[in-house]
């Protein structure tokens, strides 16, 4: 493997980073007692930390079961993804059923977007009253992500049934929830599960073409294109523009009215860019909020809402999240934690700023080693933990998004167990033994 695409997913994720420090300093919003040089500083620390990690990540030897076959390895994948894409199907036909009786489907993004509005009208978070269908998505969110994974990624092996299956969770997914709730989440998951597996097979071919690059680099504008649109119909609902932006951001929050986007693009174009620019950047202003904070261990249940949660209304613990940086930062200055709050304020709740470091050298560690096992071995299961990863850094500017939510969470979890129960089966060499080489049949 070359260098380049060894070490690619590192550089792309440190200058990810850098970008939104960058956006929030320079950017078109200004955020009022902004501290770029210890934030750039914080950050450029996380780089280096998750460089290193990745570094020896990357290189670290792989753990092999010896007697594995690709036999072996298909029979325990089409068990696995059998067993979540006829339990997802079928859960997802009830969200989309239900979403229809209630009135809430819509191919309108000017009605998604009033959705998203009604949803949260009245909502109170920890009040111990959680819907069925709330809880039933988030215990088979894992069989979702998994089934998406494997389906995408052997898509072209799997049978016409299978196919079908894949492409009806994935439609069905961006009716309930991206059109039908106006949530952009589960659009934009999907767009990072596309391209990683995308890039990913083509790496580990040992060369990445630049055809692909140019298809991974599509669908990403393409994504961000209809994000764009989302915030533009999201903000159009409640009557806010350009015009009146300064009326009715955050009062720590000003907009630059002489941004060169509103220049070169004019009032309208610019107006959903200059809200995007402030989920890249938004965190890092709680980020720095949080630096002028005074230290309170939450005891490792603060940097999760949803542990805390669980805690509290299960085992009668404090509900320490109520501690965590985000929620002290808001208490002191008015930027409350439903703010954006970088993955780093969440996690030094738990962990302290320098044991963020230290704990981000182990991300870039597992980041590292499970791209190398990709790479070499096209191992599913590293995949699967890979795509989680990106899910985790490209929220990370914004929230804990791995950790705030049950079904994100019990993800992370099934997931890495199933990682670390049985990746040494599929990092089977000599390439006879390789899953790449074997048609699935599910």
């Amino acid at each position: 493997m070359t260098k380049a695409i060894a070490n690619g997913p590192m550089y792309a994720a440190v200058g990810y980073l850098i970008l939104g420090v960058t956006i929030a300093t320079v950017g078109p919003l200004e955020y009022s007692g902004f501290l770029p040089t210890r934030v750039f500083g914080f950050i450029l620390c996380v780089a280096v930390f998750f460089a290193v990690g990745y570094y020896l990540g990357v290189r670290a030897p792989v753990q092999r079961r010896q007697g594995a076959t690709a036999a072996g390895n298909a029979r325990l994948l089409r068990r696995i993804f059998n067993i979540c894409i006829v339990l997802t199907s079928v859960v997802m036909t009830f969200e989309l059923l239900r979403t229809i009786a209630t009135g809430g489907l819509t191919l309108s993004f000017a009605d998604a977007a009033l959705s998203y509005f009604s949803a949260y009208d009245g909502y109170t978070r920890n009040t111990g009253r959680y819907s069925l269908n709330f809880i039933i998505t988030s215990l088979v969110a894992p069989a979702l992500f998994v089934s998406q994974i494997l389906g995408i990624f052997y898509f072209r092996k799997i049978g016409l049934p299978a196919k079908i299956a894949v492409i009806y969770l994935l439609i069905v997914q961006i009716l309930v929830f991206t059109l039908g709730a106006g949530k952009q989440k589960q659009f934009a998951d999907i767009i990072i599960y596309i391209v990683t597996i995308i890039v990913a097979n083509q790496a580990s071919t040992g060369r990445l073409r630049m055809s692909v690059l140019l298809k991974a680099a599509a669908l990403i504008f393409a994504g961000i294109y209809v994000l764009l649109v989302l915030l533009a119909n999201r903000y159009g609902a409640i009557g806010v523009d350009l015009a009146t932006l300064n009326v009715n951001l955050h009062p720590l929050i000003t907009y630059r009215y002489d941004s060169a986007l509103e220049q070169y693009l004019g009032p309208e174009l610019s107006f959903p860019l200059v809200m995007f620019s402030s989920y890249l950047a938004q965190g890092y202003y709680g980020l720095s909020l949080a630096f002028e904070q005074d230290f309170t261990w939450t005891a490792f249940a603060g940097s999760s809402y949803s542990v805390s949660v669980i805690l509290n209304q299960f085992f009668g613990a404090p509900f320490m999240v109520e501690e965590s940086y985000p929620y002290i930062v808001g208490a002191s200055t008015g930027w409350a934690e439903t703010k954006w709050h970088t993955v780093f304020a969440w996690l030094a709740s738990d962990l302290t700023f320098p044991g963020v470091l230290v704990f981000m050298g182990f991300v870039g560690f597992l980041y590292g080693k499970t791209w190398r096992e990709i790479l070499l071995y096209r191992n599913p299961l590293s995949l699967a933990v890979f795509a989680m990863l990106n899910i985790g850094l490209a929220y990370a500017p914004a929230n804990n998004q791995l950790m705030h939510s049950p079904g994100p969470l019990f993800t992370l979890f099934v997931v890495l167990f199933l990682y670390f129960r049985f990746r040494a089966r599929f990092n089977a060499a000599p390439a006879e033994l390789r899953t790449r080489g074997v048609r699935i049949r599910l």
